[in-house]
């Protein structure tokens, strides 16, 4: 979040503001979605801590769904800000998200 300043933020822009950038450096050269993968695996650690594996596997299924359609919806805004430049960072750096391409 600190990486991409002032082009982070928690609601999905479905406006493309003045200045908006798309940052590829830094951790999104890792990861598409480091904020996303970070909650995804601190979630499911939580449940293993516990020792919850009913709760592990629930958990994993909603944060899943959650972050599957969270990224569908965030990465069709962000194909239509900038484009082949998208398309192509897409294709390269994962979200880290099992199962997310």
């Amino acid at each position: 979040m600190i990486h991409a300043s002032t082009n982070f933020s928690h609601m999905v822009a479905y406006q493309h503001r003045e200045g908006h950038r798309l940052v590829k450096g830094g951790i999104y050269s890792w990861s598409r979605h480091p904020s996303y993968a970070g909650f995804f695996y601190w979630g499911i650690g939580t449940q293993l801590v516990l020792q919850n594996y009913v709760s592990f596997f629930g958990y994993a299924v909603v944060l899943f769904r959650f972050f599957n359609r969270r990224i569908f919806w965030e990465e069709k805004a962000l194909v239509r800000f900038f484009g082949t430049e998208y398309q192509e960072y897409r294709a390269r750096v994962p979200t880290r998200i099992p199962f997310i391409r």
